[in-house]
């Protein structure tokens, strides 16, 4: 006679049977954790070796970048760690560009954790800043998060500084005012905060602290806003993005994108930037999205000397890379030179405001790209960026070798 499903010994046999399916389940997600832990360890471990390796194989490249040991000092007391080719980078962090959920999550289980979320609307992006694994330098790092992720983009957190080398010589000048010309232009410019200056009276500035910096030299953008001014600019939007101590102010990728979407805001039409470093894959697409959005960017070509690399923004195609030339036409002897170079303005012995008040005469890349960028903001109150950009090249004053070159670029623009 066959037993009933209450028999007590059934019963027993399908609870004992029950509990051999719990500890085999048990066992083999204990497994697979355990499994996932190693692979996820070799994988650490393989992108750790790379990261050497990489090292290892550009160290001739990286040699070449004499600009990279100028930057080494940025951030010292941010303890930096150093990319590939000795760029100082954010310590412990790397950076995500639009990131959906789906990829946040993927990249939590590889060991990453989301800092915070920086949201760029004006721009149409946002960024997540990305904790490294434990025990996971931050060019290991960014390897995992690419493997992990091979269709987002990521880079580093990548410090940024006035100048590669010294700006040249300062010489006071009398009087304390500059020159103006005729002009209404409306320009940005992303440069350390400005001091009051009778150079610039009359002049409605508009500013926005990105760096929550205190101490920091305001000679810089001083001079850089009082050149814009004597070039006819009556609105002038200023992002302070500079931080740091002594002399050698410095800044980060985030602040130069934030203070870029402020911009778009502001429906700026031309940005002067007259700061360098290395390139950066989510600079070079918000510097796209930027200039597709209608906000021209006018970028300082570099102090980093003659056989210096290109030096960033400026290199970006989209970008207006502007060199110095002295009243004789001769390059600034420590400016950067490269088949990137778009145009060259004045910007040796150039008179400027001093923060410390008069005029006095400043030398460098920096303080050629004003003249530049207001020519564009004049242009552009009458024909499109497309057009101008055009234009620009048209109306150059061709200098050295005949045609375009790749120390004048397409000539001098007055």
């Amino acid at each position: 006679m066959e037993r009933g499903a209450d028999d007590p010994e059934r019963q027993q046999r399908d609870l004992a049977r029950l509990e051999e399916d719990r500890t085999e389940t048990a066992v083999k997600a204990q497994e697979e954790a355990i499994k996932d832990a190693e692979e996820l360890a070799e994988e650490l471990a393989k992108a750790q070796e790379d990261a050497a390796e990489d090292a290892a194989d550009r160290a001739e490249e990286a040699a070449e970048y004499g600009n990279s040991a100028e930057l080494r000092g940025l951030a010292a007391d941010e303890a930096p760690e150093f990319d590939e080719r000795g760029f100082p980078v954010r310590r412990g962090e790397i950076v995500g560009l639009s990131l959906s959920d789906a990829e946040l999550e993927r990249l939590q289980q590889s060991g990453f954790e989301v800092l915070a979320k920086q949201d760029l609307p004006a721009l149409g992006n946002w960024l997540h800043r990305l904790k490294t694994p434990v025990g996971v330098d931050a060019p290991a790092a960014l390897r995992v998060a690419q493997r992990t992720e091979p269709d987002a983009v990521f880079d580093y957190t990548h410090y940024y500084g006035l100048h590669y080398a010294p700006s040249g010589n300062q010489a006071t000048a009398k009087g304390a005012t500059l020159p103006r010309k005729e002009g209404r232009l409306m320009i940005g410019m992303i440069d350390t905060a400005i001091v009051s200056h009778p150079a610039l009276s009359g002049v409605s500035i508009t500013s926005r602290d990105f760096a929550n910096a205190s101490g920091i030299t305001k000679a810089h953008g001083t001079a850089v806003a009082s050149i814009l001014a004597s070039e006819g600019t009556r609105k002038l939007y200023i992002a302070n993005i500079f931080r740091g101590r002594g002399t050698k102010p410095y800044t980060s990728a985030d602040n130069i994108v934030a203070a870029l979407n402020w911009m778009v805001t502001q429906n700026v039409p031309v940005v002067n930037m007259s700061l360098a470093g290395p390139r950066n894959a989510i600079l070079d697409r918000l510097i796209e999205q930027s200039v597709g959005r209608g906000t021209l960017i006018v970028a300082a070509a570099g102090n980093g000397g003659p056989s210096a690399p290109p030096a960033y923004p400026a290199a970006l195609p989209p970008v207006i890379a502007v060199t110095a030339v002295d009243q004789r036409n001769r390059v600034y002897r420590y400016a950067n030179q490269g088949n990137y170079i778009t145009v060259a303005a004045r910007g040796v012995d150039e008179p400027a405001a001093s923060s410390r008040g008069g005029i006095v005469r400043f030398s460098g890349t920096s303080f050629a790209t004003p003249h530049v960028a207001a020519w564009m903001a004049r242009c552009q109150a009458r024909r499109s960026a497309q057009s101008c950009a055009r234009q620009l090249r048209r109306s150059a004053q061709d200098l050295g070798p005949k045609g375009y070159d790749s120390v004048y670029g397409y000539g001098l623009i007055e």
